[in-house]
């Protein structure tokens, strides 16, 4: 598939579309080429997705200009519960990937390729797709998917990042308040630890915990083998270091919680991680966790430590803000079928009358007892 320009100076840029089910060689290049790519916008992520979440199949969308990638989009499409295209997994950031060095418009003419080709997989058919832009991306492109005629759907998922270019010392004394550093303190006095890996069977041990959190937020964990492909990513950020790593808090050997910790360039994300509720008041598992992801962050020369979005938990929300985390806009944009809008609205109904019978505000895991009873 070729795109041609409507100019005489544009007919010689033709654009070159193709869609494949595997990653193109050169496509570290590309990621290398955009400043707005981050670790869910690598081959690695796409295909550990692809090989252990069940139903779930990858493409790969790529525009070339004179054979050399200049535009690019993986994604992933779910059969079940209902046809659905993402522009990555579980409302992680995707979306468009273009090569800086490309003028502004033909910037904008592989942006819009890209797009028309990611809408032509879905075709008539039902279903819904979804794009999820991080905040770089979200600054470059929500201004022409505003303009779209398709009218996409926004919604806000705003995002917890720590800024640590004055490096941990300035963190730790400037940015985070004292209660956390009193907790930290705390924590290794009583003999917790935090210990930084790249060991599968550090996350076996962490495993349960989460499928514990996952029964109690009535989610679905992410495979032990998903968490497990992802940490042994062979690539490197620098010599001795790969793109992965796991932040162990441990209580003697026992592991107390974790966060497994993605990297690229110089962005941090803390992707997946809890810790053992029953321990919370006692060894602060949560305060010792997020340190340690400061401690390697900043060891490794990163500029953010991203913590995520909170989900709309208040209490969560303000954990991080304790250690001095900003936040960061990003969008996440659905556009349904026709069919699906009515599916849809009626499930909108459903929830608002379930709603209407229920009290409270979410709350986080570690917001309530093991018992189930709310913590003081």
């Amino acid at each position: 598939m070729t795109t041609a320009g409507e100019n005489p100076q544009e007919e010689k840029e033709t654009l070159d579309l193709a869609q494949g089910d595997s990653s193109p060689p050169d496509w570290e290049d590309l990621l290398a080429a955009d400043p707005n790519a981050d670790y869910f916008h690598t081959a690695h992520w796409t295909c550990c997705a692809r090989d252990h979440q069940a139903g779930l199949t990858a493409f790969w969308l790529t525009v070339r200009l004179n054979g050399r990638l200049v535009g690019g989009m993986a994604g992933v499409k779910k059969s079940k519960p209902v046809m659905r295209w993402e522009s990555n997994l579980e409302g992680t950031s995707g979306g468009p990937l273009i090569d800086a060095s490309l003028p502004d418009h033909l910037n904008r003419r592989v942006f819009q390729s890209l797009m028309e080709s990611y809408l032509h997989l879905r075709g008539s058919g039902q279903g819904t797709s979804c794009l999820t832009l991080n905040h770089s991306q979200e600054e470059k492109f929500a201004g022409l998917l505003a303009d779209d005629k398709m009218a996409w759907q926004r919604h806000d998922t705003p995002a917890a990042v720590i800024p640590l270019d004055g490096g941990l010392e300035f963190v730790e004394m400037n940015l985070m308040q004292k209660n956390k550093r009193n907790e930290r303190n705390r924590a290794l006095r009583r003999n917790a630890r935090v210990e930084i890996t790249n060991d599968p069977d550090r996350l076996a041990d962490y495993y349960p915990i989460y499928e514990k959190a996952c029964e109690r937020w009535n989610l679905p964990p992410a495979p032990l083998s998903f968490l497990q492909a992802l940490l042994a990513d062979a690539n490197t950020v620098q010599p001795g270091m790969t793109r992965t790593f796991f932040t162990c808090v441990l209580l003697e050997d026992e592991v107390i919680g974790g966060h497994l910790n993605l990297q690229f360039k110089d962005r941090v994300i803390a992707w997946n991680g809890v810790t053992d509720p029953q321990y919370s008041r006692t060894h602060f598992p949560a305060t010792l966790a997020v340190w340690g992801d400061l401690e390697e962050s900043c060891r490794r020369g990163a500029r953010l430590l991203d913590l995520g979005g909170s989900g709309g938990v208040v209490s969560l929300d303000g954990f991080k803000k304790h250690f001095g985390a900003l936040s960061e806009t990003r969008g996440h944009y659905v556009l349904d079928s026709v069919g699906m809008k009515i599916l849809r609205g009626g499930k909108k109904l459903w929830q608002g009358l379930q709603r209407s019978t229920s009290s409270g505000q979410p709350r986080r895991w570690h917001d309530r007892d093991p018992n189930g009873e709310s913590s003081s």
